[in-house]
């Protein structure tokens, strides 16, 4: 019996093992990614490598993460100065190497200025847009132009502009601007007793200013804060000139909060800063005044067309002392409530939100219809904020975002008010 035990139980164990399944061979884990040995540029016949380089979130000696390689792409796009950036990993000893291949964009753009825009100015002249001046992301823009006014009481002017802007300003976290400008515009407006008045208005106005970058890492995106000096002055010419405004030097500051993704034919993101303009008439001022002002930016896109987007923009401001029957703010026209007169409503305190649809049209990217909504108002003062009396309207158009030149897009539409009949077109550069 025991032996007949036995055997059925060698019997069962020889089953069970044959029954066992066989051991399986685990996945071998995964290898680290490649050391970067070089970091490379190809096709920057102007950028210089130093400009590009800061923007990446990759170093010589670290992984070859996909990840971090593909936003350092982003970044360099993001600078604006490349219609299209490409990035492949190239096999070295021990590593790689990766490589960006761009192609850049015209950076110089001297034309003669003959503009004519929905607000019904016309304008000739010359004007010089400079971008990446000697390959470093500065920027220049000057402009010597003739003007008419849409404004009945104002005549054609003559405008001088310069306009110098430094990232990185000595290779320090350090950005610099500097703007100078001097408009001449001969003025005739009539008195409460109907007397004619003719006279010529100068003003001038320069300022500098320079924003710190706090936000490591992170290239042109993130927080800028800092502070300036502007200074302006209202000069009035001839016999019949009314008592002149004067000038005032103002103490500036500023903060900025960027994270805007350039992805070519659109922009996905957000944006938002603040300002404050303040000046003492005891400090080479011929009076007080403190202007706030705030806005905000948002492009979001939609669904699963690519460059779909809405795009949110908000301002506001609010201006407090300055000169006497002195108006700091103004809506109306091609920039801000697109269907109605340019600055029809005027005062020192504004809010302004802007609703804009946008979708490529026939499959062809640069080009976008356009559907817009625009809402505001103006007070003379801070004291008489309310939400009555709004004004509105709506739109329709084009945009079409031009890639051979830095930061060029073109719009045109229609738009009309929602508060009272009629139309007004909309046309011009962004």
């Amino acid at each position: 019996m025991m032996s007949r035990l036995v055997w059925i139980g060698l019997l069962l164990c020889a089953g069970v093992a044959s029954a066992a399944p066989e051991p399986v061979a685990l996945a071998p884990l995964p290898a680290r990614h490649p050391v970067i040995l070089d970091i490379r540029f190809e096709g920057n016949a102007v950028t210089e490598p130093r400009v590009m380089t800061r923007e990446l979130t990759i170093e010589v000696g670290g992984r070859a993460d996909p990840k971090q390689i593909q936003a350092s792409r982003q970044a360099l796009l993001n600078l604006g100065l490349f219609k299209q950036v490409i990035v492949d990993e190239r096999p070295m000893d021990d590593g790689v190497a990766v490589v960006f291949t761009v192609v850049e964009k015209w950076y110089l753009l001297p034309y003669p200025r003959l503009d004519y825009n929905s607000d019904r100015e016309f304008a000739f002249g010359f004007k010089l847009d400079w971008s990446n001046v000697n390959g470093l992301n500065h920027d220049v823009q000057a402009l010597v132009s003739r003007q008419e006014n849409a404004e009945e009481d104002r005549g054609d002017a003559t405008e001088f502009e310069f306009d110098y802007f430094a990232p990185y300003f000595l290779e320090s976290s350090i950005d610099f601007g500097l703007e100078v400008s001097h408009d001449i515009t001969p003025i005739e407006e009539e008195t409460l007793a109907g007397e004619m008045l003719t006279y010529k208005e100068d003003y001038s106005r320069f300022s500098v200013l320079a924003l710190r970058r706090l936000t490591p890492g992170r290239g042109s995106q993130g927080w800028r804060i800092g502070g300036g000096l502007l200074w302006q002055n209202e000069t009035l010419r001839g016999d019949q000139a009314p008592a002149e405004n004067g000038m005032a030097t103002a103490l500036v500051f500023q903060g900025r909060y960027e994270q805007l993704d350039d992805r070519l034919y659109s922009v996905a993101g957000y944006a938002f800063g603040w300002r404050i303009e303040a000046s003492s008439a005891d400090i080479a001022s011929d009076y007080d005044y403190v202007d706030i002002s705030l806005r905000s930016f948002s492009a979001i896109p939609l669904g699963q067309v690519p460059h779909q987007t809405l795009r949110v923009v908000a301002d506001a401001g609010s201006y407090h002392g300055g000169p006497r029957d002195f108006d700091a703010h103004a809506l109306g026209g091609g920039g801000n409530l697109r269907g109605f007169d340019k600055d029809e409503f005027e005062g020192d305190v504004y809010w302004r939100l802007s609703l804009e649809y946008q979708r490529p049209l026939f499959g062809y990217k640069p080009v976008r219809g356009l559907l817009v909504m625009d809402a505001g108002r103006v007070y003379d003062d801070f004291d008489k904020l309310t939400l009555s009396h709004i004004q509105a309207d709506l739109g329709i158009g084009l945009r079409w975002r031009i890639q051979t030149f830095v930061n060029l897009t073109m719009e045109i539409g229609y738009a009309w008010p929602l508060t009272r009949g009629g139309s007004e077109p909309f046309f011009g550069k962004l």
